[in-house]
């Protein structure tokens, strides 16, 4: 009686067997369907490219990745097939925005999609202090440092609100004891007798504040005995970039112009 039990099993192995790895690989699959994931956006890195990407999904047999237009009803267009996780778009223009979307496959059925993500194309790519969008990635600032920053907004709406582009630059600047380090911002290209510039300066543990074109922004060291380093966040101010979709990207100067008493 136990050799009967034994045969469906030594069939089943040698079955196995003779159709190979597939059959272990597919045998050894999860049974769950895929998650539905938003691509992730990577624009400014190179000039005139989107570069798009997503993470692998074990139960996912394809991905489908679809392109369009910022506007108002968009319409979206399969540009992507296959197994892969990532594509490099390039039939874009300067200054053209572009909403993302992704679905995957597993057999004859369709997961997605999701929801969209904004990429940008421009001819300028981000400033050489990339990446420095986090405190821990703060530039430190001990002389001139020439930079770029952006704001984009779309004009599709998603869950009742656009879809957002920005960046955001951190820096550090270290201050002796008992003075102020007077750091100088300047905006290229202001229109004449323009004062306020189109970024916010944020010093950590304070309020932010518009920026004034050129004007020195004190950073005190209130210490008497110890040196200090602070950190400080230049960030836009989107009413200044663009209205109701659209955006723009423009270059600054920031200075560690002199250290002085106070």
């Amino acid at each position: 009686m136990n050799r009967l039990r034994c045969v469906p099993v030594v069939g089943l192995a040698l079955l196995v067997a003779s159709c190979g790895n597939g059959l272990l690989d597919e045998l050894s699959r999860s049974f769950g369907d895929p998650d539905v994931q938003a691509p992730r956006i990577s624009s400014f890195v190179t000039e005139n490219v989107v570069e798009v990407s997503w993470s692998q999904d074990p139960n996912a047999d394809e991905y489908v990745l679809q392109r369009a237009l910022d506007n108002a009803s968009p319409n979206y267009e399969t540009v992507f097939v296959g197994t892969g996780t990532h594509y490099t778009d390039t039939s874009v223009t300067d200054q053209g925005r572009y909403l993302y979307r992704l679905s995957s496959t597993r057999g004859s059925k369709s997961f997605g999609p999701s929801e969209a993500v904004m990429g940008v194309a421009s001819s300028v790519s981000r400033d050489t202090l990339e990446p420095n969008d986090w405190e821990a990635e703060a530039t430190p600032l001990v002389s001139t440092w020439a930079a770029n920053l952006y704001y984009y907004s779309s004009v599709a709406q998603q869950g009742g609100a656009p879809l957002v582009q920005q960046d955001v630059d951190w820096y550090s600047v270290s201050v002796p004891p008992h003075r102020q380090a007077n750091v100088v911002v300047t905006q290229d290209g202001l229109a004449g007798g323009s004062q306020n510039t189109w970024m916010f300066f944020y010093l950590k543990g304070a309020n932010p504040v518009q920026i004034v074109n050129s004007n020195a922004i004190p950073v005190t060291n209130y210490s008497s005995s110890s040196s200090a380093t602070f950190l400080f966040k230049i960030s836009p101010l989107p009413s200044s970039f663009t209205v109701s979709g659209g955006g723009s990207l423009i270059t600054y100067t920031v200075s560690l112009n002199s250290i002085t008493s106070f």
